[in-house]
C-alpha cells in the first residue's frame, strides 16, 4: 500500500513531520488570504480534511502484489449430520436456511491438533462462484484452512455490488448477521492475534473494498479484535470507517444474537459511530 496526495492534488512538499496543514485544492484559490493553509493532512495515514471547505478523504492506495500460485481445495459435499445441526440451531441460533444458504458441509480432515482424522464443519470460502478455500472446524474449537489454498473473506461475493460492508471476526460472527437480515457481511478468515497483522486476505481481495462508502468494522471487543479493528482502519482509510458498541455482556456478533436477538443485532449495526478523526 501507499500514499498518494498528488491524484487529489493536495501539496505537501512542505509539511514537515507526520502532520501537518497546508493549501486546499478546492477552495484556497477562491479565498482572499489563498496561501493560508486550511487543510490538515496526516501522511502516515494518508488522511486529510478541510476545515474551510469540508473536502476530507483518504490517499491510502492498494498496490498489486505479483501473483502466487494456490491450489484449489477438494470439495467436502457431506450433509450436515444431527449432532452439527443441534450445535448450529439451539447453541448458536443459527438457522438450517442461513446453513444452506452459505453451503456449509461435513467432512472428514486429518487434524494436527489430535494427530488424527476426525469430522469437521466446513465453512466453504467462495470468490466468483468458485471454491477457493475451505476452514475445517474439529471438536474443541480446532481449526484449520485448506493447504496452499488462497485466504479470503468469508462470504466475499456478498459484498462485491455493495456499496457499505461490515467486516466481523469469524464465520459463525457472519452466519449471525445474516441470520438477523444483514446480507453485507463478511469475516477475516483466520481471527485476530496480537501482533499479528499481515493480512494477506486483504491483499488478496482489495478490489472489493476499493469503492465502499461505508465499512462497519465489528471485529471482536476484546484486545486481539481491537488492534485488528484498528489496522483495517488504517488500511482501509479511516474517513469511511465505522465501529459498533457491543451490549453488555458480549465481545462478537453471535453472542449478541445469542442474548439479545435479531432486532439488537440490527441495531447495533444502525448505531454504528464515524471513526474519530483528528482535525
Amino acid at each position: 500500500m501507499k500514499v498518494n496526495f498528488e491524484k487529489f492534488g493536495i501539496d505537501v512538499s512542505r509539511i514537515r513531520g507526520t502532520q501537518g496543514k497546508t493549501t486546499c485544492p478546492k477552495c484556497s484559490h477562491t479565498r482572499k488570504k489563498r496561501n493560508e493553509p486550511c487543510l490538515s493532512v496526516d501522511l502516515e495515514n494518508g488522511l486529510f480534511n478541510c476545515h474551510n471547505c469540508g473536502f476530507k478523504g483518504c490517499a491510502m492506495e492498494f498496490q498489486r502484489e505479483t501473483k502466487r500460485e494456490y491450489e484449489k481445495p477438494v470439495p467436502r459435499l457431506e450433509k450436515l449430520g444431527k449432532a452439527v445441526l443441534k450445535f448450529f440451531e439451539e447453541d448458536r441460533k443459527i438457522s438450517n436456511n442461513t446453513l444452506l444458504r452459505f453451503g456449509i458441509t461435513e467432512g472428514k480432515e486429518w487434524m494436527p491438533q489430535f494427530e488424527a482424522e476426525t469430522t469437521v464443519i466446513c465453512f466453504n470460502y467462495y470468490q466468483n462462484g468458485e471454491l477457493v478455500n475451505i476452514k475445517f472446524r474439529g471438536p474443541k474449537k480446532a481449526f484449520k484452512m485448506a493447504k496452499n489454498a488462497k485466504l479470503i473473506f468469508y462470504n466475499l461475493d456478498a459484498i462485491a455490488s455493495e456499496e457499505e460492508a461490515i467486516i466481523c471476526e469469524g464465520e459463525i460472527d457472519c452466519l449471525s448477521f445474516h441470520e438477523a437480515g444483514i446480507y453485507n457481511a463478511v469475516s477475516v478468515p483466520n481471527g485476530a492475534s496480537k501482533g499479528n497483522q499481515r493480512l494477506e486476505y486483504l491483499d488478496n481481495c482489495w478490489e472489493y473494498f476499493e469503492n465502499k462508502r461505508r465499512i462497519i468494522l465489528a471485529t471482536d471487543n476484546d484486545e486481539p479484535g481491537i488492534a485488528l479493528r484498528d489496522e483495517l482502519a488504517r488500511r482501509l482509510g479511516k474517513d469511511r470507517c465505522f465501529t459498533v458498541t457491543y451490549p453488555d455482556g458480549c465481545k462478537d456478533a453471535n453472542e449478541v444474537l445469542i442474548k439479545y436477538g435479531k432486532d439488537a443485532l440490527r441495531e447495533m449495526i444502525d448505531n454504528a459511530q464515524e471513526w474519530p478523526l483528528a482535525g
